[in-house]
């Protein structure tokens, strides 16, 4: 049975409304990455920067559930729906290095989060709570990655050992596939295809496709 790097994991955060076949291309690649390293993901409650999601929190909830049971590694951590007010990444990253002193939090990313990283919320905090790992996105250059996460003040590395070496303050840049889905593509065409399983199922696992119909949900 393998054994699980408990001194290091990822940290997996969005509003998932819902979760599709892009995010779980995201945790495939972290856990092709490091197999062993635990894959926290933590579904935000209030977004601060986003419009508010289309479904309950306990709904977004139980899609991730849905959608992720079979994997390996996966934490769900449901925190942010335990704080009042918007969610501030800071604020989740403080009190998980709060439970679990020592560990190193590397937190995954999009490369079109990246870019948006300074307009975060104490921001300024992020390079002494953990490592970053960004993810491209289509239209994002590495350039634009590179100035990001410099003017945030991280070092970018092109190793990904300098993440698991150094307590926190790395940046690397891992390439994937690109995927385009996004969830606001998601919902807006969800009315349009949700009684052809062909084209839904390569945008979402099938089992959140179910739960979507059952509950009547972006209709």
């Amino acid at each position: 049975m393998k054994q699980l790097n408990h001194h290091i994991e990822f940290v997996f955060g969005g509003t998932f409304d819902p979760i599709h076949s892009g995010h779980l291309a995201i945790i495939h690649a972290l856990t092709k990455q490091a197999p062993d390293y635990p894959i926290r993901l933590i579904p935000c409650s209030i977004p601060a920067l986003k419009k508010q999601p289309a479904t309950s929190f306990e709904q977004r909830l139980e899609m991730l559930q849905l959608a992720t049971q079979n994997l390996p590694n996966i934490i769900i951590d449901e925190r942010e729906n335990n704080r009042e007010g918007a969610s501030y990444m800071v604020d989740t990253l403080k009190s998980l290095s709060q439970e679990f002193p020592g560990k190193k939090l590397i937190l995954a990313m999009g490369a079109d989060s990246v870019v948006e990283l300074t307009q975060w919320f104490e921001w300024q905090k992020l390079t002494q709570l953990c490592h970053l790992l960004v993810l491209n996105r289509p239209g994002i250059s590495a350039s634009s990655v590179e100035l990001s996460v410099s003017e945030a003040a991280f070092s970018l590395s092109t190793s990904f050992l300098s993440l698991t070496q150094n307590s926190s303050g790395y940046a690397y840049l891992l390439e994937m596939p690109e995927k385009t889905e996004s969830s606001t593509q998601i919902r807006r065409s969800f009315r349009q295809y949700r009684d052809n399983n062909l084209e839904l199922d390569s945008l979402l696992p099938q089992s959140v496709i179910k739960y979507i119909n059952s509950h009547h949900l972006y209709q």
